[in-house]
């Protein structure tokens, strides 16, 4: 007996394995709107039946890195394997365009998977955002945005260490316990190359960009997405202090039918322990999906 479940668990490990390996778009490169940037991978599992999809946004500063970020932590066949459909984005870079350029690259990009669910198979009305980093700034923006506006339901939310008020991100890297890194960023910092100028310097430009901000003008209690907020202990980059804050402040809001928090011990900005938090991910959507 437990031979056999040892051979089990091999064999799914090396399907895994190789489905992370080989797992090629089902659709590349498509196009959701008019600037360079905006191109998007489709990933389709093979046996669901209009599966749901999630769009995700890659992290790199917002001048850094694209869509085949989804290939890390073994988010591709964990997706996959639980019958939810993927879109991976592109957006514009800071250096390309400054705030909110990125903004209207995910709401586009939104709308497109929206209106051509019918075309690739998956549900419209089952569409939730992933993002990292920056990639995770842009995804709470995306699920705040969705409470004030019709351009798409999101049933919800994944962040994996975003930065969600601007303002704070430098002060919060010097007022934490994170264990070294707590050196001053040189100007110019990611957030302010977004905003085009200093960030510390220029709240109102910071605070239009921050999601943080923009929850606080949303009306009591407005409904939002289900989130899941996930950061790591000992990020010198990103403060876990700027997910702790957007927790406080969702909470406070109210409008979410599900809020969940969980810090990973020993976690930095990235790195192979969000391997072993991606199985708690697809749980997640998979319960916000209502998928059995």
């Amino acid at each position: 007996m437990r031979s056999a479940a040892i051979t089990l668990m091999l064999l799914t490990m090396f399907s895994l394995s190789a489905l992370s390996a080989t797992a090629q778009p089902s659709v590349s490169d498509l196009s959701y709107g008019p600037r360079d940037r905006n191109t998007l991978d489709l990933y389709l599992p093979e046996s669901a039946v209009t599966p749901p999809i999630v769009v995700f946004i890659h992290g790199g500063r917002w001048f850094r890195n694209d869509k085949t970020q989804i290939e890390l932590y073994d988010r591709i066949p964990s997706l996959l394997n639980a019958g939810i459909a993927i879109a991976s984005i592109n957006y514009t870079y800071s250096s390309e365009a400054i705030w909110p350029a990125q903004l209207e690259d995910v709401l586009a990009a939104l709308r497109f998977v929206r209106d051509n669910a019918e075309t690739y198979g998956y549900d419209a009305d089952r569409i939730a955002v992933w993002g990292q980093s920056s990639g995770a700034h842009l995804a709470l923006w995306a699920g705040l945005t969705a409470a004030d506006a019709a351009h798409t339901t999101l049933s919800a939310v994944v962040s994996w260490y975003a930065p969600s008020d601007l303002t704070a991100i430098a002060g919060d890297r010097l007022a934490d316990a994170v264990p070294g890194g707590n050196e001053k960023f040189p100007e110019p910092t990611p957030e302010s190359l977004l905003i085009g100028a200093p960030a510390p310097d220029n709240k109102d430009l910071a605070d239009a960009a921050s999601p943080a901000a923009h929850l606080q003008s949303l009306r009591k209690g407005a409904p939002l997405p289900k989130f899941l907020l996930m950061h790591g202990t000992d990020d010198f980059v990103v403060s876990p202090l700027q997910t702790e804050r957007m927790h406080r402040m969702l909470k406070a809001q109210g409008g979410a039918e599900t809020l969940e928090m969980e810090m990973i011990p020993g976690g930095k900005h990235g790195g192979e322990v969000f391997t072993s938090v991606t199985p708690r991910v697809v749980e997640f959507l998979r319960e916000s999906f209502g998928q059995p």
